[in-house]
């Protein structure tokens, strides 16, 4: 999808919070902000987010010297997230529906996402948890992917966030069939995208094995993805985008093998779907 005028203030917030989870130094964030500004304002809009994202992130680690301003919240995140295994594991275990609980924890995990929320809030990730089995979904495609996913030679699961990724487990240790499972990760580290080494934190190796995209966006756009990838991609059977940066890197790929599982996070989204912010989709176009 293209990038819309309204998205401009999420870079530039985006792009402010960064600095500052860098540095305290405001004359050194002042004396940044002005690039990030440009950076921002040539942007082409034609881009997805993520593309025009990628750019700034690139500039505030090169000029603040810092490869992974994200990596302590992503640690914390996974920790977290760990410490909420146990009560979701006994949850999904009593439901009725044990698969679709894991869905509905899994896009919960979405909450733990710094690009489009910074700060670290408890209540925030307590209550998206506590509302993970009661909230109804406003596009539900959980039956057909749980039908696809049994029939499956070869699943490609997107990862989205570092924490997040803890409940993409249990979620794929539900995986109906026998599948090869592959989970993919960034490139290198870029905002709180989960890459190789908070994937094995959160135990993926277990249950996938864990590829990256050869990106630094924070998304999945396929043009700047390597071939390996690529050829991974397009063989899958099924493929499972996580989150809302890999949903506006292809939707407009127009792929009838993807799910989209994800929270909607802005006006934006939820309008080109006619759903409301904060709603949960399992959502496939072509179903």
């Amino acid at each position: 999808m293209k990038s819309y005028i309204d998205c401009v203030p999420c870079f530039v917030r985006q792009g402010l919070d960064a600095c500052r989870m860098i540095t305290t130094d405001e004359q050194e964030i002042r004396r940044l902000l002005p690039r990030i500004l440009v950076t921002i304002a040539g942007a082409d809009l034609d881009q997805p987010p993520p593309v025009l994202v990628r750019a700034m992130h690139r500039v505030i680690r090169e000029e603040l010297r810092s490869p992974d301003p994200y990596r302590a919240l992503k640690k914390k995140s996974t920790e977290k997230a760990l410490s909420l295994v146990a009560e979701a594991e006994r949850l999904i275990v009593a439901s009725d529906n044990p698969f679709a609980a894991a869905v509905r924890f899994a896009i919960a995990g979405n909450i733990l996402d710094f690009g489009a929320k910074t700060e670290w809030s408890e209540t925030r990730v307590r209550d998206s948890f506590a509302k993970a089995l009661e909230v109804s979904l406003a596009d539900d495609h959980t039956d057909e992917l749980h039908t696809r996913l049994k029939s499956a030679k070869t699943v490609l699961v997107l990862g989205d966030n570092a924490g997040e990724a803890v409940f993409d487990r249990l979620l794929m240790e539900r995986f109906p069939g026998s599948a090869q499972v592959y989970y993919a990760v960034k490139g290198s580290p870029v905002i709180n995208d989960v890459t190789r080494e908070d994937a094995e934190d959160a135990g993926i190796a277990a249950v996938a094995q864990i590829v990256d995209n050869g990106t630094d966006i924070p998304g999945t756009h396929l043009p700047a993805t390597s071939k390996q990838f690529r050829e991974l991609f397009f063989s899958a059977d099924v493929v499972i985008s996580k989150g809302q940066g890999n949903f506006e890197g292809l939707i407009t790929e127009k792929n009838p093998k993807i799910f989209y599982l994800m929270v909607i996070k802005c006006n934006v989204i939820a309008e080109m779907l006619c759903k409301k912010k904060g709603d949960y989709v399992v959502y496939n176009p072509f179903v």
